[in-house]
């Protein structure tokens, strides 16, 4: 009782925190509610969904690569199935749990006994989107570097992300590493932590991907593509929204810095978190007050959501009374 309680208030915290945000930039006037009314369009709506659901599309096949590396024949459509799912309880996230638990855990439905598969292949799948993104804005801002020098905040940014970009690509090497695994270099730094026989079959799950070389590739290309079908919605919104006078390029650099930040758990689906941080960066790269990033990701969002409500249907057909409380168990 006292751990569902528990849940529950860091829950609501999350949402008063996300709220808190939003109610800030309003008032403030950063987000600017009468732009996105120029997005009701019958056709800009479509357009909007089609790409949303791309970009679903593409993240569950990102997902599907790395769970059929590991010898399970998953179906492209079952997959998008519960990545939609995934993608609705990103949003609602009841008692906590979030969207790739319930992913995972109705994946081991499908496919009893893997429980470590689902498990892994949703973590690995966040660790090489992340990492996907930061690739991407490494390299437009190395494309843009004449204007990036020049900005002492972006150059800071810079810094930052090459330090990220060679620390996950040194973590993923060592993971990966067949040589490190024989020689138990990390298995002995494992033994010595708390919860070491968790850390170990973590590692030694995620070690298995290392033997799928070509499919991480094929993984990290995907979420470029992923991210590139985002991106071009931001642009959309921005171009049908007003703000014509913001180059594409702009939104090749703060939207993978963007959506890094809503990719912290601290406010459901990101809310909040992804307008102040789309707003300080769109900002800071054009050097003037705009409030296009609110107003780009509050769209994504948006039509993230309704998109995902799709999930609520699949999910509606799925569930048992116990599911949430098997689901939680699980993770």
């Amino acid at each position: 009782m006292i751990k569902k309680t528990k849940k529950i208030a860091a829950q609501l915290i999350k949402i008063l925190f996300a709220a808190g945000i939003i109610y800030w930039l309003v008032q403030s006037g950063k987000l600017n509610f009468s732009a996105l009314s120029n997005l009701l369009n019958p056709g800009i709506m479509a357009l909007s969904a089609g790409i949303v659901l791309l970009n679903f599309f593409l993240a569950s096949e990102r997902w599907r690569v790395l769970v059929k590396s590991q010898g399970i024949p998953a179906k492209a459509w079952s997959s998008f199935k519960l990545t939609l799912i995934g993608q609705f309880f990103n949003f609602a996230m009841p008692g906590g749990v979030g969207g790739d638990v319930i992913k995972a855990f109705y994946f081991t439905r499908e496919f009893p006994g893997t429980k470590v598969v689902a498990a892994t292949s949703v973590l690995i799948d966040r660790v090489l989107g992340l990492y996907a993104m930061i690739l991407l804005a490494l390299i437009v801002m190395i494309y843009d570097f004449a204007h990036v020098s020049h900005v002492s905040t972006l150059m800071n940014l810079f810094y930052f992300i090459v330090a990220l970009f060679v620390a996950f690509s040194i973590a993923l090497s060592l993971v990966f590493s067949t040589k490190v695994y024989d020689r138990q270099i990390l298995k002995k730094i494992i033994r010595k932590l708390p919860l070491s026989e968790k850390f170990m079959k973590i590692y030694e799950s995620l070690h298995l991907y290392g033997n799928h070389i070509p499919r991480i590739i094929q993984v990290i290309v995907l979420s470029l593509v992923a991210q590139t079908t985002a991106i071009l919605f931001l642009y959309m919104v921005g171009m049908v929204s007003g703000f014509s006078e913001i180059p594409a390029k702009t939104y090749f650099l703060v939207a993978p810095l963007g959506f890094m930040a809503t990719a912290i758990p601290i406010s459901p689906a990101g809310v909040g978190v992804g307008q102040a941080a789309f707003y300080f960066l769109f900002n800071v790269y054009t050097g003037k007050s705009t409030d296009v990033g609110p107003t780009t990701i509050t769209a994504f969002q948006v039509s993230s959501f309704v998109v995902s409500l799709l999930g609520a249907f699949f999910y509606m057909r799925y569930k048992r009374p116990k599911d949430i409380a098997e689901a939680e168990e699980m993770a």
